[in-house]
């Protein structure tokens, strides 16, 4: 089996793709150079990376008509809730463009792969229900990130209802794990305090709003979830992939402080908080539990593995 990856060379990327080779699966996918800070990340080499711009629709072609894929794993996109709010028109040119070219590419070359397109939770409302928000959920869409992807959810079932492409959305709440850039909590976190740890800062932690509540899986977890829904998924239809157990951003920050064993003082910055925040978000995953697939990895090791790759990216001589 052939599979194809957009934004292999992304955090979830790498984890995918050997995850697949696992499997017995060929892997090739579209991607930027992005230094990682876990050596343990790098791809296998057996994996084939191209670099191309998902929204050049022509170099999409020729790679796809070359390749043939099986299934498809579209993740390419500008995923940094932050960063679409500052520059919402690339945000929406990436994710609306880049995955509207990957349809109408595979319409046009009349291949029909199994398609995971990958949406986030992002797009729901922030409201308590009993057991997590289920995949039909009010939708709110609060920022250029949440946005963009409802809008390609969009493109998705038209493609899938109208030209008969195989596509499944699937909604992933925050995911977490080795390999995380800056810019995303948990990571944020892991880096701060694994440079105190280190001795290469001060012990004071530097955080924005702690009271928000989110789900968060390990991406090893998530990856598994994917792989499950594109071999038993129905084309059409939404599928959330979450822990569906809440954690408060406060009670992931003492996780890790415990995990390091180190004394530390908390300093609430300003400038951390988002301009747009969504206050509870967490899911239920019952429509791919059905399909045979629950998470396995307790967030504490989660946490640990995240912390750990900090610490030996920070460790070297270049941290």
């Amino acid at each position: 089996m052939r599979a194809f990856v957009t934004g292999l060379t992304g955090f979830v990327g790498p984890h995918l793709a050997r995850m697949l080779v696992k499997k017995g699966c060929g892997v090739s996918g579209l991607g930027f150079t992005v230094e990682k800070p876990d050596p343990g990340l790098t791809m296998p080499d057996n994996v084939e990376v191209i670099h191309a711009d998902i929204r050049d629709a022509a170099e999409l072609r020729r790679i796809l008509q070359e390749y043939r894929p099986d299934h498809i794993y579209h993740l390419a996109a500008i995923s940094n809730v932050a960063y679409s709010l500052q520059h919402p028109r690339q945000t929406y040119d990436v994710n609306v463009g880049g995955t509207l070219n990957l349809f109408e590419v595979l319409r046009e070359i009349e291949l029909r792969p199994r398609i995971v397109h990958v949406s986030t939770a992002h797009v729901y409302r922030s409201i308590l229900l009993e057991g997590g928000l289920h995949e039909s959920a009010p939708l709110h869409l609060l920022t250029p990130y949440a946005a963009s992807k409802s809008m390609c959810e969009a493109l998705a079932m038209q493609y899938s209802d109208g030209f008969g492409l195989q596509i499944m959305n699937v909604r992933p709440f925050n995911h977490v794990g080795p390999g995380q850039q800056t810019g995303f909590v948990c990571s944020d976190f892991a880096r701060q305090i694994a440079a105190i740890k280190l001795g290469k800062a001060e012990p004071v932690l530097h955080v924005g709003n702690l009271k928000p509540v989110r789900d968060f899986t390990d991406v090893r977890d998530v990856v598994e979830a994917y792989w499950t829904i594109a071999t038993r998924g129905v084309a059409g239809e939404t599928y959330n992939v979450s822990s569906g157990s809440p954690v408060s951003i406060q009670q992931i920050l003492s996780m890790l402080c415990d995990a390091a064993g180190v004394q530390i003082q908390i300093r609430v910055d300003p400038d951390r908080f988002r301009a747009v925040e969504t206050l509870s978000l967490y899911g239920d995953s019952a429509r791919v539990h059905a399909l045979g697939w629950k998470p396995r990895i307790p967030l504490e090791q989660t946490l640990r593995d995240t912390l750990d790759c900090w610490m030996t990216a920070l460790a070297g001589p270049t941290g």
